[in-house]
């Protein structure tokens, strides 16, 4: 038995006995593209080509050890498998010189280089200007990987781009003074001494005459220069594998233009599809790639399968975001009863804080979960911040939360400050909170702290009588007070927005706590403190539990059943990639990674309504929806509605198409209970049956209060028991349930 070639595919095996020239592998999702570098790097051995003249990269230091281990198992040479730092690294220890470095060079990694940088911006008195060096580095790092240089950056209009226009080209002196360069410098760098050395690019080439790229979609442009140069202009043994429609990296710096122009670049390129995927059913891929097709940037290849037709696909209409959330759950459970492992199952969302609906949800099934590549919703620092700032509202003796906060964003108060804070309000007998509203306390500090004390004093006055109204109105007094969006939305990282989003999740959320239980900001606290001491305790079961993530994260994993939800125009495709030069397209690649990742069904969920700056909005269905294959979607008869048991918007019903039929329909919505516009007021009385359109079907227990102040308790058929204050809640009887 070969083990390089005998269990390879026709295609497979072309890409791994290609001779000498360029080649380009396009593999798609699930085609065995691993596989395939690694048997092309033993076959090269095989055929006599020495272990010291092949290089190999990727992109993560775990993918780049288990494809040398691969090839050293079949080949029985060590080949060097790298990273393109790591490789860059390691050729600059040898002729970095050559530029002005050392060969003991230091490498700075990103605290390093903000350090740098905060002196640079206090030596040039830029340190005023309320900007972090961090999103200064940031922008550096942006600049370097899209090949910028001191020489050409077009300045923008904002802060970040003016400081960095003064401070480029000081902070590459300051780093060659020291004898270092940051991470993007090794790329950078190294490609510099090819261009000013031929006779060193030369050297390279001859000295590794195959080369061989993984994941080659997700290179930069400094990256895929140095490649060129690597390469050289005679015929290069250059073999690139990857596929443009899985390019996701754009905030990276990842340019889907490299892969699509290579055989340009490289006349006479070698072109090899690997179009046999192994991992999904016939359906999921005539999904993925009825989606796919829509994209105009993109290399002609069609994903077959020998595998089983499997499952329809299941599209849920929702009458609001919890109501799919806790579609979500049930599906999850459903999956469950029937024999689904936990691990194999995993739910996508387009962005980080649409985690948090799901779970709460999942805790209310008891639904052991992992958020990956992030943390818990009511575990993330903008959240805990906020938590924090009302918490002592709440409580003024709470100086763990004070402490949290009381320099949050910036204001001037140290290490040496806060002591003399504490030890002051200690001998008054007074907590921390007490002590910053006290002026006679604030007058003790050094004056730039007493200003901020005083700012924060401000932001607690305005907030307090909020506090009477609800848990909403006071986050986002403090908010606007203390100017935290600023604080966590304007670095200069890609995360900026998801903060932001996260912001306002936070506020929807204490905003339908207000509607419908009504219990103040006290309550609130309780709520989320119980919520996230469930997600503590979960967290000591190591067991079975499913994958939470957004779909970044997923890329280059797969599950038997994957969930994606949140499927609406502006979410998903987001607004902001609608707003960008061939945004649209990268989101339909997400769609198309979202998709690939499933191996044995699909459920795909969208709401009607979802809460948005502390509102119930309509939304749209997202447009991919509209793309995916008739034939894909489940078919079967049923009454038009918002929830399982309910006609889709493509005629299928949402249940039974996993076999896992629920006869104790939730309601949603009763066909005769519409939500939405106006309303005749109801008579109510207890034992009526009422329809909520997030909560479902109920029984009506009891009535109090009057007027604005006017509550139902009603005991739900599926989330149990809740008081919601009947302005808001929107309550419908369901006929035939009238009391008299």
């Amino acid at each position: 038995m070969d083990p390089i070639l005998d269990d390879l595919n026709p295609a497979q095996r072309e890409a791994v006995q290609y001779g000498d020239g360029p080649l380009m592998v396009l593999a798609g999702a699930g085609s065995g593209k691993t596989r395939v570098i690694t048997r092309r790097v033993a076959w090269l051995l095989r055929r006599g080509v020495p272990a010291s003249r092949i290089l190999a990269v990727t992109f993560t230091n775990k993918a780049a050890g288990e494809m040398a281990r691969r090839v050293e198992e079949l080949g029985g040479e060590r080949v060097l498998v790298s990273t393109f730092h790591s490789a860059c690294a390691r050729f600059l220890r040898r002729d970095g010189e050559r530029i002005g470095f050392p060969s003991d060079f230091s490498i700075y990694d990103t605290q390093d280089r903000d350090a740098c940088l905060k002196l640079l911006m206090q030596e040039h008195g830029l340190d005023k200007l309320n900007v972090k060096p961090a999103a200064v580095g940031r922008r550096v790092s942006q600049l370097k990987n899209v090949g910028s240089t001191a020489d050409d950056f077009v300045v923008g209009l904002g802060p970040v781009d003016r400081i960095v226009e003064r401070l480029f080209a000081p902070y590459q002196q300051m780093l060659k003074k020291l004898g270092a360069m940051d991470f993007d410098d090794l790329i950078g760098n190294f490609l510099l001494l090819l261009k000013e050395w031929p006779e060193v690019a030369e050297s390279y080439q001859q000295r590794f005459p195959w080369l061989l790229v993984d994941e080659f979609q997700d290179t930069n442009r400094v990256q895929y220069e140095l490649l060129q140069r690597m390469a050289g202009d005679d015929d290069p043994n250059l073999c690139v594998v990857g596929d443009p429609d899985q390019s996701i990296y754009r905030f990276r710096g990842a340019e889907v233009r490299n892969i699509l122009d290579f055989q340009d670049d490289f006349p006479g390129t070698h072109v090899v599809r690997l179009e046999q995927n192994y991992r999904s059913t016939k359906t999921i891929l005539r999904a993925a790639e009825g989606v796919i097709e829509n994209n105009e940037q993109r290399l002609d290849k069609r994903l077959v399968t020998d595998n089983d037709e499997g499952v329809p696909i299941v599209v849920h209409r929702a009458a609001g975001a919890a109501q799919e959330a806790r579609e979500v759950a049930r599906v999850i459970a459903a999956l469950r009863e029937a024999g689904a492992s936990l691990d194999e199952i995993a739910v996508f969302y387009r962005s980080h804080y649409l985690s948090r609906g799901l779970e709460e949800a999942l805790r209310e099934h008891a639904t052991p979960y992992r958020v990956v590549g992030g943390v818990s919703f009511f575990e993330r620092r903008e959240i805990k911040d906020l938590l924090a700032y009302v918490r002592v509202l709440v409580n003024p003796l709470d100086d763990v939360s004070m402490e949290r906060i009381v320099n949050v964003p910036p204001r001037g108060i140290g290490r040496a400050t806060l002591d003399g804070l504490r030890a002051e309000a200690g001998g008054r007998g007074m907590s921390l909170y007490e002590a910053v509203l006290e002026p006679e306390v604030r007058a003790t500090v050094a004056s730039r702290a007493r200003k901020g004390l005083e700012a924060l004093a401000a932001a607690f006055d305005a907030a307090r009588p909020l506090a009477e109204r609800g848990a909403c109105a006071p986050m986002k007094a403090i908010c606007d007070h203390v100017g935290y969006l600023s604080h966590i939305g304007e670095t200069g990282d890609p995360e900026d927005e998801a903060r932001r989003e996260n912001v306002a999740e936070l506020f929807n959320d204490a905003a339908f706590f207000d509607a419908e239980v009504g219990s103040g900001l006290r309550g609130y606290l309780e709520h989320v403190a119980l919520l996230t001491s469930a997600d503590r305790a979960e967290g000591d079961d190591e067991g079975e539990r499913i994958s939470l993530m957004t779909v970044h994260a997923a890329k280059g994993l797969e599950f038997d059943h994957v969930l994606v939800a949140g499927l609406e125009e502006g979410l998903f495709p987001s607004s902001r990639a609608l707003e960008e030069p061939g945004g649209l397209e990268e989101e339909r690649r997400l769609m198309y990674v979202a998709l690939t990742r499933a191996r044995k069904s699909l459920w795909l969920g969208f709401a009607d309504l979802r809460m948005v700056a502390g509102r119930l909005q309509p939304q749209d269905r997202s447009s991919f929806l509209a793309e995916l294959p008739p034939d894909c979607l489940a078919e079967a008869p049923g009454h038009h509605g918002h929830g399982h048991g309910g006609r889709g918007p493509f005629g299928h019903r949402d249940d039974d198409v996993l076999g896992f039929a629920d006869d104790d329909d939730d309601g949603f919505a009763h066909p005769d209970c519409e939500f939405g516009g106006s309303q005749e007021p109801i008579a109510l009385g207890p034992g009526a049956r009422v329809a909520h359109q997030v909560y479902g079907l109920g029984t009506l227990l009891r009535l109090a209060g009057n007027g604005r102040n006017a509550k139902a308790t009603v005991r739900f058929d599926r989330s149990g028991e809740r008081t919601l204050l009947l302005e808001y809640a929107g309550l419908r009887l369901v006929p035939g349930w009238e009391v008299s």
